[in-house]
């Protein structure tokens, strides 16, 4: 179990940590992805080197009251312990981000300005450790990964299969 989430959060695919000091957004599931590029990439941190990121490309994911963050390079990383999502990335979809407090609670807000208000978008809670999370809700999309055909005749198969003219027919 992961002792800097809520009980109930525990385990949770969904959830991501909002990240001030992270460069890229990285993303755990194929899910949020509307294009991805397969690829190995080794990341290196002051504890070493890893494969950990295997693709990278267009995602966009919707935060749990409805604000959708489209992210141009976003990372690929199905052995992450968590998504990570990255401050810039809200700030590149016009967004902007301050904490708030209310009692003893501190919650990271997401606020969009309209016709000169401010409006509260979304209103993230903080973990003990300091860090916001929220959860990122399923959105529909359809996904396209680009990947290398080994056999170019079992493409030419399934593209004509769908009904396509063929290049023999032009």
């Amino acid at each position: 179990m992961d002792e800097s989430l809520p009980q109930e959060l525990a385990g949770e695919e969904n959830i991501s940590i909002i990240d001030s000091g992270t460069t890229h957004t990285i993303l755990k599931s194929k899910r949020h992805f509307s294009y991805l590029t397969l690829q190995d990439a080794i990341v290196h941190t002051i504890s070493g080197s890893a494969k950990l990121i295997e693709g990278s490309e267009r995602a966009t994911i919707m935060l749990p009251c409805g604000t959708k963050v489209d992210i141009n390079k976003a990372l690929y990383s199905p052995k992450s312990q968590r998504n990570l999502l990255s401050f810039k990335d809200i700030r590149r979809n016009g967004y902007h981000i301050e904490t708030m407090c209310e009692g003893n609670v501190e919650y990271l807000n997401i606020t969009k300005i309209s016709s000169g208000k401010k409006y509260v978008l979304e209103k993230l809670p903080e973990l003990p450790s300091g860090l916001y999370y929220t959860s990122l809700k399923k959105n529909e999309s359809y996904m396209v990964v680009e990947q290398k055909f080994t056999n170019h005749s079992n493409f030419i198969i399934w593209h004509d299969r769908l009904g396509h003219s063929g290049s023999v027919m032009m």
